[in-house]
């Protein structure tokens, strides 16, 4: 059974390489929390990339999310784009999306990352 997706789209993530960092382009897709699968966020890789058998994706599990905000003085993002950081229990990661989407992908994921009110335990 397919997840439905809550978001997609194209998104950035900045890459950390030998000499400096690049970005790279992902198709973007968030997924709410179901029965049988975590909230997350996907970024895979470009279909040409598939077809060639080189193609990369990154699972964001939302349960180790700690924040999530915008990230105003990076400079470095593409061309059209805004950046925003998106913080887990392991890593920061720095993402950008299109300037005039930046603000609904935040408020998606805090959604789904931060449920309010948050869920009880009943034992």
């Amino acid at each position: 059974m397919e997840d439905a997706a809550v978001k997609q789209g194209f998104m950035y993530f900045q890459q950390q390489q030998t000499f400096g960092k690049k970005w790279r382009r992902f198709r973007a897709v968030l997924y709410r929390q179901s029965g049988c699968a975590l909230a997350r966020l996907e970024l895979q890789d470009s279909p040409e990339k598939l077809r060639r058998g080189e193609a990369a994706r990154r699972v964001i599990r939302l349960s180790d999310c700690l924040r999530v905000t915008e990230a105003s003085g990076e400079a470095s993002s593409p061309r059209d784009t805004s950046a925003f950081f998106l913080e887990t229990k392991d890593r920061l990661y720095l993402l950008a999306t299109p300037t005039a989407e930046r603000s609904s992908w935040i408020q998606a994921i805090c959604l789904l990352a931060f449920p309010w009110p948050p869920a009880r335990n009943l034992l």
